[in-house]
């Protein structure tokens, strides 16, 4: 009797043992989940450089979502103050609405940036997105009662300040709509546009509509993605410039993307040094957060 009791004991020790070990693990996983979000929800404070020492004529420097590092992502605001900087062009992302609004917005779901909770794609910008607040970014206590961005509002800020319009095309399933998009930038004749995405898909729509410059974006430069980039008129790639991999054998896979007649452009930079990497390579399209002219 004294035995088999013994083995209970120790088989509910055991019992117990991995019950902590896999609760551990679980809070484990929800405070690195809760750290991960935090760090996403948190805006950078970004250090503005200039770069008048190192730049070229022929630079075009792109405010990513905007200047950021002064304003709110992807907001009017973040758009007028790239284009006071003298920055040739402004980045920003869309979705369309279920009402069929194009808005600008990095992330499917609203909750990083704004007051309420949302899926753009499903949700109507009259009487829904167009009473969100955005009250997260870089000095957003300069701007209370931030609504949400338009392509529209966008387009016009982009005339006002002669900026071209770099426009990245989010969504999984918009590829039907995009004649809406080429519709309303035909609206302003006077700024030039550029699409970019990471989807081919997405360009090789949009060819079907337009002759506007398209870039693939890719995080390592592979000789598919040149191969894939040619099959398209006016296209050319956007690369990470902060992949260590892009610059192997002295930029060896740039400067075949150059060969072909591609156009190269690189993103996100906001180290000085490295500029001047991408400058020395001969890349002229930078896309940053903080570089200004």
């Amino acid at each position: 009797m004294s035995n088999e009791k013994k083995k209970w004991s120790k088989g509910k020790k055991i019992a117990v043992i991995i019950i902590c070990i896999l609760a551990f693990l679980l809070v484990a996983v929800l405070c690195a989940g809760f750290y991960a979000l935090n760090w996403y929800c948190t805006p950078v404070d970004y250090e503005v450089v200039s770069a008048s020492d190192i730049i070229k004529d022929d630079t075009i420097m792109v405010a990513h979502r905007g200047f950021r590092a002064v304003a709110p992502e992807n907001t009017a605001p973040a758009f007028e103050e790239a284009g006071k900087a003298g920055y040739a062009a402004a980045e920003c992302d869309i979705y369309r609405s279920a009402d069929g609004v194009w808005v600008v917005q990095h992330d499917k779901n609203t909750y990083r940036m704004m007051d309420k909770t949302a899926n753009v794609e499903k949700t109507n910008y009259a009487s829904g997105l167009d009473g969100f607040i955005t009250d997260n970014g870089n000095n957003i206590e300069k701007y209370p009662n931030l609504e949400i961005c338009t392509l529209e509002e966008y387009m016009q800020i982009c005339e006002e300040y002669n900026m071209q319009a770099v426009i990245e095309l989010k969504g999984d399933s918009n590829q039907e709509y995009y004649g809406e998009i080429i519709d309303m930038i035909n609206q302003y004749p006077s700024v030039e546009v550029t699409f970019i995405s990471f989807q081919f898909s997405d360009l090789q729509a949009l060819r079907k509509v337009c002759d506007n410059e398209l870039m693939y974006l890719v995080k390592e430069i592979k000789q598919e993605d040149i191969e894939l980039a040619l099959t398209l008129d006016n296209c050319g790639i956007d690369f990470d410039g902060n992949n260590e991999k892009n610059y192997e054998n002295d930029g060896e896979i740039i400067k075949k993307c150059q060969s072909a007649g591609l156009k190269t452009g690189a993103w996100t930079i906001d180290d000085k040094a490295v500029m001047q990497k991408l400058l020395d390579l001969g890349v002229n399209m930078i896309t940053t957060n903080c570089i200004t002219y």
